[in-house]
């Protein structure tokens, strides 16, 4: 491939990925009202809601999350969910700092768990919708 073909590739792909980029800038962290409450599966109930985010904490790094507790498959996962760095949106074990889900906010304050650690890695991806 000749030098003017790598150069507008490479100038091609970076146009593709200004708007993520800028959209990312735009969104920032994470406010901690956003993980604030109780969220449940679509067939569940808020009685037993799948993740409850709570108060603000930090992690044994320093960064600003929220503590955070899922309930699924008869078993009880605490962490604390990080609100703003490199490690924005992960869901950690507060005592050894190792991930454990992934936590995406969707529109209409629904929550996207995606299982990245080994105690759930056997759990499915799940979109929780609010409790109201």
């Amino acid at each position: 491939m000749g030098l003017r073909s790598k150069i507008a590739l490479s100038a091609v792909l970076l146009a593709l990925s200004a708007p993520f980029v800028a959209e990312a800038q735009v969104n920032g962290p994470i406010p901690n009202a956003q993980l604030t409450g109780s969220w449940k599966n679509a067939a569940g109930n808020c009685m037993s809601a799948t993740f409850k985010g709570t108060e603000a904490a930090k992690t044994v790094r320093g960064e600003e999350a929220i503590t955070a507790t899922v309930v699924d498959k008869g078993m009880t996962i605490n962490g604390i969910v990080i609100l703003r760095g490199a490690r924005e949106g992960q869901m950690v074990n507060a005592m050894n700092d190792t991930a454990i889900f992934l936590v995406d906010i969707l529109p209409n304050k629904k929550l996207s768990l995606i299982p990245i650690g080994a105690q759930v890695l056997s759990w499915p991806d799940q979109t929780l919708e609010p409790c109201q």
